[in-house]
């Protein structure tokens, strides 16, 4: 008995031993490839192995400036061509002599009523 469970502990340990490993020209993200894809190993183990991997596995989105036929120059004159077009709100005094919300202004010197004697 004792026989069947060396053979049995020898072929578990060849097996992880050839599990995990790699080419003499492998670099880390092959090493880490072959961590995650080992069914053997704990998950947490895996997860941070395939969360490294992950932004070199992976293309990022990212923003992207299309630029055409037109240069950056003529583009900036469109747009400012654009905002000078666009009409802005001016505020015009009311002219029928309509009250306004605005309060008038506090005098500069203090009121004789709330001097101390």
């Amino acid at each position: 008995m004792t026989e069947t469970v060396r053979a049995v502990m020898d072929r578990l340990e060849a097996q992880q031993a050839m599990a995990l490993q790699l080419r003499p020209e492998g670099n880390s993200l092959e090493f880490l490839q072959l961590v995650y894809r080992n069914a053997s190993l704990d998950l947490s183990v895996r997860m941070r192995a395939a969360m490294a991997c992950l932004q070199h596995e992976v293309p990022r989105l990212a923003v992207t400036a299309q630029i055409t036929d037109q240069g950056v120059a003529e583009l900036l004159d469109r747009r400012l061509k654009r905002i000078e077009e666009m009409k802005l709100i001016e505020a015009k005094p009311p002219t029928n002599g309509a009250q306004t919300d605005a309060k008038p202004p506090l005098p500069r010197l203090p009121d004789r009523r709330f001097r101390r004697i």
